[in-house]
């Protein structure tokens, strides 16, 4: 009785830790440099299905990695390259280690039980995603994407009619325009150092002369102050009024003269501009090319008749007291009409 009430203690023990000592198992082993409070009787899983609990966790002899044993059900083949990630099984903190398993082994690519298996730690919210191309992240990625792509549509689309999309138009608009200034302040800094660089060069050359000459500065003051003095016992300041007065009404008559000259320009410019819009006489023989033309057809026609006129007086002036009848016209070889033509 004593013994089989030890065997069931035994059994009891070791069954509320999550092994059963009546279904044989192996242990595997896995090293961590973090498990994430994984504890003992943590699950073991392949693909979501319980196949083992954690029997153990401890820290190695170097400690700076942990061992975790794993008992897992046998007859279950692990592949020498299979992973086992410690993932999160709740909100609350609950910790199982998943076996990452590609493909089934067979022989040498099987692992043998007591050997060590690879092993990573997987936050919180990759344990709830699937990290997979197909999984739930992926999945996530791309509803998030396609949101973000349609929200940018919205935004830049030159056909949205919405308060936020205005905005962010004028926000572009807005950063483009701080951007141009910004550009032409950058350009027109570089003139002002310039600038700025000459004038305090041309700052230091004065303060370093007026360093070199304060003895002769405070001579011509002290020359200056005599001056002042002597004027002042001379009464010249009653002078000097009189004749500030005098140039005062003579400036008087000199701003009537140039308020007169300036009216007189702008009238003036007033005669230039009609002339040059081509109003009145002057206007139209300057803008009026017909006007023009004809002018000078009638002053050439004036020259030929002139010029026919001197060579041949007898065309037009015929005096025969006899009634002696007039002689026939002949063209010279050499009329200046015919070489002007030519």
């Amino acid at each position: 009785m004593a013994i089989l009430v030890v065997a069931l203690s035994v059994w009891g023990y070791k069954f509320l830790r999550g092994k059963n000592l009546l279904k044989p198992s192996n242990l595997y082993y896995v090293r961590y440099e973090n498990v994430a409070s994984l504890a003992s009787t943590s699950p073991i899983m392949i693909r979501g299905m319980n196949v083992g609990t954690v029997s153990d966790v401890s820290l190695d002899d170097d400690m700076v990695s942990i061992i975790v044993t794993l008992d897992i059900k046998k007859g279950i083949r692990i592949p020498k390259d299979a992973e086992a990630v410690i993932v999160s099984t709740g909100l609350m903190g609950g910790k199982a280690v998943d076996l990452i398993i590609k493909e089934a082994c067979t022989g040498d690519d099987c692992a043998e039980p007591g050997s060590f298996l690879n092993g990573s730690v997987r936050g919180l919210f990759d344990s709830f995603l699937d990290p997979g191309e197909d999984g739930t992240l992926a999945k996530v990625k791309e509803n998030i994407g396609e949101i973000l792509t349609t929200l940018g549509d919205s935004l830049t689309s030159p056909n949205a009619n919405n308060e936020i999309a205005k905005t962010y138009t004028q926000l572009s608009a807005l950063i483009t325009n701080l951007a141009s200034i910004t550009a032409t302040l950058d350009n027109s800094m570089g003139t002002y150092d310039k600038h700025l660089k000459g004038s305090l060069e041309n700052v230091e050359t004065l303060t370093s002369a007026l360093a070199k000459n304060q003895d002769k500065i405070a001579n011509s003051i002290t020359h200056l102050e005599s001056i002042t003095k002597q004027f002042d016992d001379a009464k010249v300041g009653t002078n000097a009024g009189a004749l500030i007065t005098d140039a005062q009404a003579t400036m008087k008559n000199l701003d009537m003269s140039l308020a007169e000259a300036n009216t007189s320009f702008e009238q003036l410019a007033i005669v230039m501009k009609d002339l040059q819009a081509g109003k009145g006489t002057m206007g139209k023989l300057l803008k009026d090319q017909a006007l023009y033309d004809n002018l000078n057809r009638t002053s050439k026609n004036l020259d030929l008749l002139l010029q026919d006129f001197r060579l041949n007086p007898k065309r037009y002036v015929n005096v025969s007291v006899f009634g002696k009848k007039q002689t026939e016209y002949d063209v010279p070889e050499d009329d200046p009409a015919f070489k002007n033509e030519e």
